[in-house]
C-alpha cells in the first residue's frame, strides 16, 4: 500500500493513545474539533496545534505520516492563505510592496514558467514548493530589477486582517489534518466500528439501523487508500500505453479522465460484490445481534483523557464568551 496515502490507514506500535478505548478517542478527537472552531484568536489555534503535534509525538507514529496529510492539500493550503493575505484590506496597514513590469522582466518570468512546465517531467515531487519558489522568484524580479520598457507598475498592500485570517484558516486546517490523521492511524478500522456502533448504539430508540451505519463508514475509510493505489496502477498502465494526463487540449484531456473514470467504477463495483461475496460466506447478517471477541472497557487513562478533553471545551468556551479570544 502507498506509504504516502494516510487517510484510512493504521500504524501499529504500542503507545497510550493505541490501547486507548476507541469510544475515548472518537469523543476526544470530536470534542477537539469543537473546540478548534469555537476558538477566534491566532495565539490559542498555535497552542491547539502545539498539542496536537505534542500527542503526535507521543503515539510514536512518525511525523512523516502527518506531513504526507499535508501534502495531499498543500497547494489548496498556499491559495488560501495568499488568497486571504492579498485581498483582505480593512484594519492597518503593514507593508507595501511595488512592482515594476518591464519587457525584459516579463520575459524572464515567462522563461521561468517554461522552466517550471519543463521541469515537472522530471522532478515528480515537491511540485507545489517549486511552483512557490518560481512565483517568490518572479515577485523579486518586478521588485529588485528596474530595466527599461516599462509596460505598467502595481502595489500590493499587506494588511493585519489578511495576515491574521490567513494565519487563522491555515492553522485550524493543519491542526484538523492532523488530529484526525492521528485517530486513523493509532485505531484499527475494527475498533473505530465498533467504537462508532457503541457511542451511536441510543440512536437504535429512534430506528436508525446502527451496525449498518458504522459497517458502512468503516468499508469507506478501509476503501479510501485501496481506491487511490488502484486509480495510481491505472494512471501508471495508461501512462505505458503513452497517455499523457498532463498534456493536450481540454478535450483531450476529458477523454484521458473518462478513461481513468471508467475502469475506476469497474474496480469500485467488484471490489464490493467481492467485499459482499466474503461477508455471505461467513454468514453475516445486518443488524444482527452479535458479540465481540475483545469486550470495549474504560480504564483510568480513557477517564483521564474524557476529564481533559471536556475540560478544554469548557476552557475554550469561557475565553470565548468572558473574553472574545
Amino acid at each position: 500500500m502507498n506509504e504516502k496515502i494516510v487517510f484510512g490507514q493504521y500504524y501499529h506500535t504500542d503507545s497510550w493513545i493505541h490501547r486507548l478505548d476507541p469510544r475515548t478517542k472518537i469523543i476526544a478527537v470530536f470534542l477537539y474539533m469543537i473546540a478548534l472552531f469555537v476558538v477566534k484568536n491566532v495565539y490559542l489555534l498555535g497552542a491547539f496545534l502545539l498539542l496536537a503535534l505534542i500527542v503526535i509525538t507521543t503515539s510514536k507514529v512518525p511525523l512523516i505520516k502527518f506531513l504526507n496529510s499535508l501534502k495531499m492539500v498543500s497547494f489548496i493550503l498556499l491559495f488560501t492563505f495568499f488568497f486571504q493575505l492579498l485581498l483582505r484590506k480593512d484594519g492597518e496597514q503593514l507593508a507595501v510592496f511595488s512592482f515594476n513590469m518591464t519587457i525584459i522582466n516579463a520575459l524572464l518570468i515567462i522563461l521561468l514558467f517554461i522552466l517550471y512546465f519543463l521541469s515537472r517531467r522530471i522532478i515528480k515531487s515537491f511540485r507545489v514548493l517549486l511552483l512557490s519558489i518560481v512565483l517568490l522568484i518572479s515577485f523579486y524580479i518586478q521588485i529588485k530589477f528596474d530595466f527599461s520598457y516599462l509596460l505598467f507598475t502595481y502595489q500590493v498592500r499587506i494588511f493585519d486582517s489578511g495576515l491574521i485570517m490567513s494565519l487563522y484558516i491555515l492553522l485550524r486546517i493543519i491542526a484538523l489534518l492532523f488530529i484526525s490523521s492521528l485517530l486513523t492511524l493509532t485505531t484499527k478500522p475494527t475498533d473505530l466500528n465498533n467504537g462508532l456502533e457503541a457511542i451511536l448504539k441510543p440512536l437504535k430508540h429512534i430506528g436508525v439501523k446502527v451496525s449498518t451505519l458504522t459497517m458502512m463508514i468503516s468499508i469507506a475509510l478501509r476503501f479510501i487508500p485501496t481506491l487511490i493505489n488502484e486509480a495510481e496502477k491505472i494512471l501508471k498502465a495508461q501512462a505505458s500505453r503513452g497517455v499523457d494526463f498532463k498534456e493536450g487540449k481540454i478535450g483531450a484531456k476529458v477523454m484521458q479522465i473518462i478513461s481513468l473514470l471508467v475502469p475506476m467504477f469497474v474496480i469500485a463495483y467488484k471490489r464490493a460484490y467481492d467485499l459482499a461475496d466474503a461477508m455471505e460466506a461467513r454468514g453475516f447478517i445486518p443488524d444482527a445481534p452479535r458479540t465481540n471477541i475483545n469486550l470495549l472497557r474504560y480504564r483510568t487513562s480513557d477517564y483521564l483523557t474524557f476529564g481533559f478533553s471536556f475540560a478544554l471545551l469548557v476552557v475554550t468556551i469561557y475565553l470565548r464568551i468572558f473574553y472574545a479570544l
